[in-house]
């Protein structure tokens, strides 16, 4: 059986050509009214299954004709429609001669169900033309009156649909206007390339970024903003090895327009359209110079961080080693002090007791510098103009380094005062001299220059404030980055043989002692520069007006003598008794307030270790001042006290003698007290 099907849709032709083809059935199709009718005038068609509403001939008009027929009228009629379907259209699609009327969608059982019936009907019904038997007027009223329903229907619908269309429309440039805006807000640089990774869109970001406007890019290739051809080669391995993934990262370097190259972090996501299809990539490209160089700084912090760390741990070990070593240097310096005062100098064990006293002066030099690298060496500061200060030391330092390395010195115009123990800055300066003579052969030059800074702490090395700089630079053989990171640690010293490596972390301490900070700059075969930097002081520079030491040492005063170690305590009070003081004793603090509660007598010297069990000498000192208000007072110790470790100096007016001293230097330093 030979089946015609009318649908101007292709897919409703596909499928209705598919059942009957699995049915056994012979199948042609026509999208129109016209062209079935042409059709049907070359025979052999057995059935016709016809949609409603088509182009150039509708189905009404085609059953109608086909009815109308002679020749064609015995072929069976089903309608299958599913547009503008209603009662009425059934009514008159049975009206106007159709065997069978079915709604689409239906179950192709009820369709093969209403094929077979039709058939079955056909072969024993009695053919009758239309015309015979409806009335021709009739059924063309009913015809325009569905074609006018079907029409306004038609029309509502297509309403409709230009209505959604340009709703739709709206939402599509509503979600357009969205993402560009999006597009073009963002502020890390985005370019979308085709497969071939050539550039089809990029934002206002990757324009300012790369220096180049859409147009002198658009068609063209990405391999133009690489830097180089190892980034070409990166960026092909990145590819190859992310090849299954839809999103990945890594870094490049990349060159802007006018050539300037940049470390950059790019994130590719595959540009997918439907069904999975690769259409493109988008790259998200930032910047991250700012990034890097911030790490480096952080690492940078961070290593500096835990070598001062370091460094304050060796400083309180080395100030606590110091202290006890100076109560011993004590004792050996006083009693071979007084020792040598019973010798006649023609004695033998007279240059034997020499030897003594001068091997206990160098060793009190050493743990000098260990207090000045742990911040514990008692300083005086007074104001200071720097450059004066180093002008007047030029000579001595031409002494130092010899005739053979030239000394150019460089003041800085209108330098700043600052505040210094002017002892500790003739440290400084001869032991960076020294060093830099050290490190320069014959012929080299030292450069110390001045200048004020006023520093904006934009890193955590240097706070943030006004500065007084000393550069010493050198035209010596320099330091790798391995021997920088040791160099202000104590005993360390790349000397063979020579030295005590104590000249640098004498240095350290005392600009630390000040609140300042030191920076070395050098690389091998090049030289080496220290700078370093001491807080403004803002006051007039005054000089430090030594007083005439006093001839006659000897006295008569009383004098408390307060200290914890007994053979030190000993010591002092022989060393006072042969110059003719009258000396109490005391171990502790309790000892030293009974006494000058209970003596009758005048006290005219208080004379206090400053670190004892119990009490610091400053707060016996205190409580000693309540009894006694008048009471003169001298601190010693082998490290500065509590006081002193706080604050990182001693005021002015501030009597203090340092461990070990000598003999005659204890005896000048009572005499100059009682005296004033």
């Amino acid at each position: 059986m030979n089946i015609l099907i009318v649908d101007d849709r292709d897919e409703n032709l596909y499928l209705l050509e598919v059942l009957f083809k699995g049915n056994g059935y012979d199948v042609q199709s026509v999208p129109n009214g016209a062209e079935a009718l042409e059709r049907l005038e070359s025979g052999g068609v057995d059935l016709i299954i016809s949609d409603i509403l088509m182009p150039v001939m509708d189905g009404f008009e085609l059953c109608r004709r086909v009815r109308a027929n002679e020749k064609l009228c015995h072929i069976p009629f089903i309608f299958y429609t599913a547009t503008y379907t209603g009662p009425q259209d059934e009514l008159f699609a049975l009206k106007i001669g159709a065997d069978r009327f079915i709604q689409k969608p239906c179950e192709p059982d009820v369709i093969m169900g209403a094929v077979r019936d039709v058939m079955t009907i056909a072969r024993s019904k009695e053919i009758v033309l239309a015309t015979e038997s409806a009335h021709e007027e009739e059924i063309l009223k009913l015809y325009n009156q569905r074609l006018v329903r079907k029409l306004e229907q038609k029309m509502l619908e297509l309403e409709k649909e230009v209505q959604d269309r340009q709703k739709a429309e709206e939402i599509l440039k509503q979600s357009e206007t969205r993402y560009r805006f999006l597009f073009n807000s963002i502020r890390d640089a985005i370019v979308v390339v085709d497969t071939k990774r050539a550039v089809i869109d990029c934002n206002p970001a990757f324009v300012d970024l790369f220096g180049y406007s859409l147009e002198d890019i658009i068609g063209k290739e990405t391999f133009m903003f690489f830097a180089n051809d190892e980034a070409l080669r990166q960026v092909e391995n990145e590819f190859k090895k992310y090849i299954a993934d839809y999103r990945f990262l890594y870094k490049v370097d990349f060159k802007k327009k006018n050539g300037a190259v940049f470390p950059g972090e790019v994130n590719i996501f595959y540009l997918m359209a439907e069904k999975g299809i690769l259409k493109g990539f988008i790259g998200i490209i930032r910047d991250i110079t700012e990034r890097i160089h911030a790490e480096k700084t952080e690492k940078d912090l961070e290593s500096r961080l835990h070598q001062s760390q370091k460094m304050e741990a060796i400083g309180r070990l080395a100030g606590g080693v110091a202290h006890d070593f100076n109560n011993m240097l004590s004792i050996i310096i006083g009693y071979a002090d007084m020792a040598l005062t019973r010798l006649n100098p023609l004695d033998p064990l007279y240059n034997d007791v020499l030897q003594i006293i001068n091997a206990g002066e160098r060793s009190a030099d050493l743990t000098r510098q260990l207090l000045a690298f742990s911040r514990k060496q008692p300083i005086l500061p007074v104001a200071t103009s720097l450059n004066s200060l180093i002008e007047n030391r030029l000579k001595m330092l031409g002494r130092l380094i010899g005739e053979d390395i030239n000394v150019k010195f460089f003041p800085g115009a209108g330098l700043w005062n600052i505040k210094i123990d002017t002892s500790q800055m003739d440290q400084i300066l001869v032991n960076l001299t020294v060093n830099a003579r050290d490190a320069i052969s014959s012929g080299g030059i030292i450069t110390i220059e001045t200048a004020n800074v006023d520093h904006v702490a934009e890193d955590s090395i240097i706070a943030q404030g006004e500065y007084v700089m000393i550069s010493v630079a050198d035209t010596g053989k320099g330091m790798d980055a391995e021997t920088i990171e040791h160099i202000f640690e104590p005993f360390f010293t790349t000397k063979e043989n020579l030295g005590t490596g104590l000249g640098l972390a004498t240095v350290y301490g005392i600009v630390k002692q000040n609140e300042g900070f030191v920076n070395v700059y050098s690389e091998p075969g090049i030289g080496t520069t220290f700078k370093i930097y001491i807080p403004r002081f803002y006051g007039e520079a005054t000089e430090k007006i030594e007083k005439e030491q006093t001839s006659n040492l000897n006295g008569k005063e009383t004098i408390l003598v307060v200290e914890d170690e007994e053979i030190v305590l000993a010591m002092a009070k022989k060393i006072l008794s042969v110059y003719g003081y009258k000396v109490f004793e005391a171990k502790t603090p309790g000892d030293a307030c009974l006494i000058a509660e209970t003596h009758k007598g005048e006290i005219n010297l208080f004379l206090s270790d400053m670190v004892m069990p119990g009490m610091t000498g400053v707060d016996l000192q205190k409580k000693i001042h309540k009894i006694i208000p008048d009471l003169k007072t001298i601190f010693m110790s082998g490290y500065t006290p509590q006081f002193i470790a706080q604050k990182g100096f001693i005021e002015e007016n501030f009597n203090f003698i340092q461990k070990p001293f000598s003999v005659v230097a204890l005896a000048q330093k009572v005499r100059e007290v009682l005296d004033r």
